[in-house]
């Protein structure tokens, strides 16, 4: 009895030792048989930014009433895409008129905003939206303040290319009227 329980605990061990060459067999093929390789795409936004390069010379204190303000207002694309552009003007007070104002390139939308129609360069700046304002007639305050808020977008959503200003705003969040 005691030579048959020897001979099973021998053949029991040699087949885990020929599992276990087998299984390293299946593997070591498995690992020679696989190929593998690792490619890294590198992905570049475009960077889309515009500056205000105003003209606005001081103005003498206290404005005039009925009194012309120079201030030219325009945009430059200092991105690396190409861009269209909106400008938004608030004043801190009424005015009688915008003098200078640009309705062949410009265009004011429902939204308020305005809209410059071509398509900005990169590098490139807009016409002058316009090149001044003129105070009401009531105003009696000692400063004017006049804010431009300039928004842009890209003239390319990935591969298409928009067809107009409109289209491209319409895409970011409507406007373009």
């Amino acid at each position: 009895m005691k030579k048959k329980k020897k001979r099973m605990l021998s053949i029991a061990g040699m087949c885990c030792c020929c599992f276990l060459a087998a299984v390293t067999a299946v593997s070591g093929t498995s690992a020679y048989l696989t190929d593998h390789e690792e490619v890294v795409n590198v992905i570049t936004m475009g960077k889309n930014e515009i500056t205000p390069p105003e003209v606005f010379p001081p103005i003498p204190t206290p404005v005039p009433p009925s009194g012309s303000v120079v201030k030219k207002v325009q945009a430059e694309n200092t991105g690396d895409v190409p861009c269209y552009v909106r400008a938004y003007v608030v004043c801190s007070e009424p005015i009688k008129a915008i003098t200078g104002l640009d309705t062949t390139n410009w265009v004011k939308g429902n939204d308020g905003y305005y809209y410059y129609k071509k398509i900005v360069p990169v590098g490139g700046t807009t016409t002058y939206l316009f090149t001044g304002l003129t105070v009401a007639d009531g105003y009696e305050e000692d400063q004017l303040e006049v804010t431009v808020y300039e928004e842009s977008v890209q003239t390319t959503d990935g591969t298409n290319e928009y067809s107009n200003y409109q289209e491209a705003w319409k895409r970011f969040g409507g406007g373009g009227q």
